[in-house]
């Protein structure tokens, strides 16, 4: 059983019937299955963030994406033909449209899945695809704020900036991709009111380069600490081919830090890494950068103090520069905590999950098996995707996703199988 049916879930039920030997069922309320919330989109502004040759769903035929969706392996398309192109590869497959509430041993090896109707569902193995977390609510906003009508948590929600006015001043809380996304749905709406967007490094995504670079030399060899890790990526002319020449080898390097370290990474290096890995279309960063030329885009780099809801709008107070009054306050800050998730949260409770020791996720073995709270991994309960990010620091994109499925196919295709029922 899969729970999930955004794009990791996917990627799992594909995977998984790939190897053959299992029945599928997909547990989620989503109507349909395969684009979740971030490939569904239809702004044809919002466009993926990697090339259309590294998107396939199937890691024995990289060409298919860009074959499925008539365009050159270099092009970068919209997002929301990426989730059509997961519909439809996935096809019709066992769905309950429904929210897992609780995940419990049900024999000597078997799990049973207890649905918010009421009713259970028994599988032989079980594959936590949720997605990530939503952003943890702001600890600067008043509790007001969070019920207030101008307060977007979840952006990427099908139709969350619908109430934003086109004359609306707008407050963007990240700097990242979420609010990239955020400034071109609003702009494609002829939205005139000023925008601005705070972090605290205040960086936003660098941009691919026109063209593809050289592909990345292989290698085995694996950095030694955050001083050889900083060492290589500074070695390269081109620092674009120095981030990917590493992708590979990332989670390697990430298992060779001590914690002290992995810590260190998050506190002063982590903001800068995620600038440049997970860079931005060309033509998205051009239209970020007219916007900002014309002055319709303000990004900047504090730190937000206060949030409070008044009448009509927010009062924002920044470290530096005093208060702010805006129409509308958008939480862009990115995925928050696993326990922002209710299942988790009960696998947590039941013993059968544990955060990792960061605090990321939660804690996973080398095969995604979930770690209980005793410390043992449990064979037939396993993660994919962001959740994993504690142990698996590059756990979000697409390809990585598409490499756990399959490990995790392979896996499941060596046990014996029981129905689902």
């Amino acid at each position: 059983m899969i729970i999930g049916g955004g794009p990791a879930g996917a990627l799992a039920a594909l995977a998984v019937t790939r190897h053959g030997g299992r029945e599928v069922l997909v547990v989620d309320p989503a109507p349909r299955l395969g684009p979740g919330s971030a490939y569904a989109t239809a702004e044809r502004g919002h466009l993926l963030n990697s090339r259309a040759g590294t998107m396939s769903a199937d890691p024995a035929d990289p060409g298919d994406f860009a074959a499925w969706a008539r365009c050159r392996p270099d092009a970068f398309v919209p997002r929301g033909v990426f989730g059509a192109y997961l519909a439809d590869r996935l096809g019709p497959v066992p769905h309950v449209a429904r929210h897992a509430v609780r995940v419990r041993p049900a024999g000597p090896r078997g799990w049973a899945v207890e649905l918010n109707d009421g009713t259970t569902r028994r599988a032989s193995a079980v594959v936590l695809a949720v997605g990530p977390p939503p952003p943890v609510f702001p600890s600067a906003a008043s509790v007001g704020v969070r019920r207030a009508s101008g307060y977007v948590p979840v952006p990427w929600s099908p139709g969350a900036l619908d109430h934003i006015a086109p004359r609306d001043r707008v407050l963007l809380l990240g700097t990242g991709l979420t609010a990239v996304d955020a400034v071109l749905t609003l702009l494609s709406r002829g939205h005139t009111g000023r925008i601005v967007a705070v972090s605290r490094h205040g960086l936003l995504p660098r941009a691919h380069a026109d063209a593809p670079g050289p592909v990345p030399v292989a290698t085995d060899a694996v950095p030694a600490g955050l001083r050889g890790l900083l060492c290589e990526l500074r070695a390269s002319a081109d620092w674009r081919a120095s981030v990917d020449a590493l992708r590979p080898r990332v989670d390697h390097v990430w298992a060779g830090l001590t914690l002290d370290e992995q810590r260190r990474f998050l506190r002063h290096l982590a903001r800068y890494w995620e600038v440049h890995r997970h860079r931005c279309a060309p033509g998205v960063a051009a239209a970020i950068d007219q916007a900002r030329a014309a002055g319709a885009l303000v990004v900047g780099a504090t730190r937000v103090t206060a949030i409070h809801s008044r009448p009509r709008g927010f009062e924002v107070t920044f470290a530096d520069s005093g208060q702010q009054s805006f129409d509308a306050v958008v939480n862009c800050t990115g995925p928050g905590h696993a326990a922002g998730i209710p299942l988790v949260r009960t696998l947590v409770a039941d013993g059968l999950a544990k955060a990792d020791p960061l605090g990321l996720g939660i804690d996973v073995d080398a095969a995604g098996r979930l770690v209980g709270r005793h410390g043992r991994p449990t064979e037939g309960l396993h993660v994919l995707g962001s959740l994993r990010r504690g142990r698996w620091w590059e756990t979000t994109a697409i390809p990585e996703i598409r490499s756990q499925a399959h490990a995790v196919a392979v896996g499941l295709s060596a046990v014996p199988a029981h129905h689902a029922a």
